[in-house]
Protein backbone atom coordinates (compact mmCIF):
# COMPACT_ATOMS: atom_id res chain seq x y z
CA UNK A 1 0.00 0.00 0.00
CA UNK A 2 1.65 3.33 -0.43
CA UNK A 3 0.28 6.25 1.85
CA UNK A 4 -0.10 9.98 -0.23
CA UNK A 5 0.10 13.15 1.65
CA UNK A 6 -1.23 16.62 0.83
CA UNK A 7 0.81 19.51 2.80
CA UNK A 8 -0.13 22.84 2.72
CA UNK A 9 0.38 25.83 4.49
CA UNK A 10 0.35 29.33 3.90
CA UNK A 11 3.34 30.99 4.12
CA UNK A 12 3.88 35.02 4.68
CA UNK A 13 6.02 36.36 2.25
CA UNK A 14 6.33 36.41 -1.63
CA UNK A 15 6.98 33.12 -4.41
CA UNK A 16 10.38 34.90 -4.81
CA UNK A 17 11.15 34.92 -1.46
CA UNK A 18 10.33 31.58 -0.49
CA UNK A 19 12.75 29.94 -3.20
CA UNK A 20 15.38 32.10 -2.50
CA UNK A 21 14.76 31.00 1.19
CA UNK A 22 14.58 27.83 -0.11
CA UNK A 23 18.14 27.49 -0.99
CA UNK A 24 19.65 29.72 1.28
CA UNK A 25 21.86 27.77 3.49
CA UNK A 26 21.76 29.76 6.86
CA UNK A 27 17.84 29.90 6.79
CA UNK A 28 18.30 26.02 6.24
CA UNK A 29 20.56 25.75 8.96
CA UNK A 30 18.94 27.89 11.10
CA UNK A 31 15.44 25.39 10.33
CA UNK A 32 16.77 22.07 10.49
CA UNK A 33 20.08 22.14 12.76
CA UNK A 34 18.30 24.78 15.26
CA UNK A 35 14.58 25.07 14.95
CA UNK A 36 13.53 21.52 14.05
CA UNK A 37 16.92 19.95 16.09
CA UNK A 38 18.00 17.37 13.41
CA UNK A 39 21.19 16.26 14.45
CA UNK A 40 22.43 16.36 10.76
CA UNK A 41 21.27 18.58 7.97
CA UNK A 42 24.33 19.42 5.26
CA UNK A 43 24.03 19.55 1.24
CA UNK A 44 26.60 17.32 0.06
CA UNK A 45 26.72 18.02 -3.79
CA UNK A 46 24.66 20.81 -5.67
CA UNK A 47 24.73 21.67 -9.67
CA UNK A 48 23.09 24.69 -10.43
CA UNK A 49 22.12 24.66 -14.31
CA UNK A 50 20.60 27.54 -16.53
CA UNK A 51 17.01 25.43 -16.17
CA UNK A 52 17.55 23.30 -12.92
CA UNK A 53 19.07 22.94 -9.82
CA UNK A 54 19.91 19.58 -8.54
CA UNK A 55 20.79 18.90 -4.78
CA UNK A 56 22.08 16.24 -2.89
CA UNK A 57 21.14 16.52 1.19
CA UNK A 58 22.11 14.36 3.74
CA UNK A 59 19.93 13.97 6.89
CA UNK A 60 18.89 12.82 10.16
CA UNK A 61 16.33 14.07 11.32
CA UNK A 62 14.99 14.74 14.97
CA UNK A 63 12.72 11.59 15.53
CA UNK A 64 11.36 11.39 18.94
CA UNK A 65 8.61 8.56 20.47
CA UNK A 66 9.37 6.07 17.79
CA UNK A 67 7.38 3.09 18.45
CA UNK A 68 9.64 -0.16 19.25
CA UNK A 69 8.46 -2.00 16.22
CA UNK A 70 9.83 0.82 13.87
CA UNK A 71 12.87 1.09 16.09
CA UNK A 72 13.95 -2.69 15.80
CA UNK A 73 13.83 -2.24 12.68
CA UNK A 74 14.96 0.76 11.52
CA UNK A 75 17.76 1.74 14.43
CA UNK A 76 18.32 4.15 16.68
CA UNK A 77 18.30 6.93 14.24
CA UNK A 78 17.08 7.41 10.72
CA UNK A 79 19.50 8.76 8.41
CA UNK A 80 18.70 9.25 4.37
CA UNK A 81 19.69 10.79 1.36
CA UNK A 82 17.25 13.95 -0.32
CA UNK A 83 18.07 13.80 -3.69
CA UNK A 84 16.10 17.00 -5.41
CA UNK A 85 15.48 18.78 -8.93
CA UNK A 86 14.27 21.93 -8.74
CA UNK A 87 12.83 23.39 -11.82
CA UNK A 88 13.77 26.88 -12.01
CA UNK A 89 10.70 27.55 -14.67
CA UNK A 90 7.74 25.60 -13.24
CA UNK A 91 8.96 26.61 -10.13
CA UNK A 92 8.66 22.94 -8.94
CA UNK A 93 10.97 20.72 -6.16
CA UNK A 94 11.20 16.91 -7.13
CA UNK A 95 12.33 14.81 -4.44
CA UNK A 96 13.16 11.58 -3.73
CA UNK A 97 14.41 10.29 -0.19
CA UNK A 98 16.88 7.24 -0.06
CA UNK A 99 17.15 5.75 3.63
CA UNK A 100 20.71 4.73 4.46
CA UNK A 101 19.08 1.40 5.59
CA UNK A 102 16.26 -0.14 3.89
CA UNK A 103 16.27 1.72 0.50
CA UNK A 104 14.95 -1.63 -1.42
CA UNK A 105 11.98 -1.41 1.19
CA UNK A 106 11.38 1.91 2.05
CA UNK A 107 10.46 4.23 -0.70
CA UNK A 108 9.03 8.26 -0.62
CA UNK A 109 9.19 10.46 -3.15
CA UNK A 110 7.49 13.89 -3.24
CA UNK A 111 6.81 17.21 -5.10
CA UNK A 112 6.63 20.75 -3.52
CA UNK A 113 5.30 23.79 -5.82
CA UNK A 114 3.77 27.11 -4.71
CA UNK A 115 0.95 29.24 -5.69
CA UNK A 116 -0.04 32.98 -4.78
CA UNK A 117 -2.09 33.29 -1.62
CA UNK A 118 -4.40 36.45 -0.96
CA UNK A 119 -2.05 39.19 0.39
CA UNK A 120 0.65 39.20 -1.35
CA UNK A 121 1.37 35.75 0.42
CA UNK A 122 2.50 32.32 -0.72
CA UNK A 123 1.00 29.06 -0.39
CA UNK A 124 3.17 25.96 -0.24
CA UNK A 125 2.04 22.63 -1.55
CA UNK A 126 4.35 18.99 -1.20
CA UNK A 127 2.73 16.26 -2.19
CA UNK A 128 4.28 12.85 -0.92
CA UNK A 129 3.84 9.58 -1.37
CA UNK A 130 5.19 7.03 0.98
CA UNK A 131 5.73 2.88 0.16
CA UNK A 132 7.39 0.45 2.80
CA UNK A 133 7.65 -2.57 2.05
CA UNK A 134 8.13 -4.85 5.04
CA UNK A 135 5.82 -7.28 5.80
CA UNK A 136 3.35 -6.86 8.99
CA UNK A 137 4.57 -3.01 9.66
CA UNK A 138 4.35 -1.65 5.97
CA UNK A 139 1.24 0.57 6.94
CA UNK A 140 2.53 1.40 10.09
CA UNK A 141 5.81 2.98 8.89
CA UNK A 142 4.18 4.92 6.43
CA UNK A 143 1.13 6.18 8.46
CA UNK A 144 4.20 7.36 10.83
CA UNK A 145 6.78 8.64 7.68
CA UNK A 146 3.22 10.89 6.53
CA UNK A 147 2.50 12.08 10.24
CA UNK A 148 6.15 13.33 10.47
CA UNK A 149 6.63 14.83 7.51
CA UNK A 150 3.22 16.97 8.55
CA UNK A 151 4.45 17.55 11.89
CA UNK A 152 7.68 18.93 10.29
CA UNK A 153 6.36 20.77 7.76
CA UNK A 154 3.93 22.50 10.05
CA UNK A 155 6.93 23.42 12.40
CA UNK A 156 8.60 24.60 9.11
CA UNK A 157 5.91 27.12 8.39
CA UNK A 158 5.76 28.38 11.75
CA UNK A 159 9.40 29.26 11.64
CA UNK A 160 9.36 30.32 8.19
CA UNK A 161 6.93 33.30 8.92
CA UNK A 162 8.31 34.13 12.19
CA UNK A 163 12.15 33.82 9.92
CA UNK A 164 10.44 36.41 7.42
CA UNK A 165 9.27 39.13 10.11
CA UNK A 166 12.14 39.10 11.80
CA UNK A 167 14.27 39.31 8.78
CA UNK A 168 12.20 42.11 7.38
CA UNK A 169 11.17 39.85 4.37
CA UNK A 170 7.75 39.92 3.81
Amino acid sequence: MTEKVRIEHTLECSEDTFWQLFLDEKYNQALFSGYLKFPLWRVASSVDGDKELKRVIEVEPYVADLPATIKKVVGDNIRYREEGRLDKEKRRYYVEIVPARMADKIFVKGEQYTEPAPGGFTKRIFLAEITVKIFGLGGLMEKRVAADLQRSYELGAKFTNRYVKENGLG
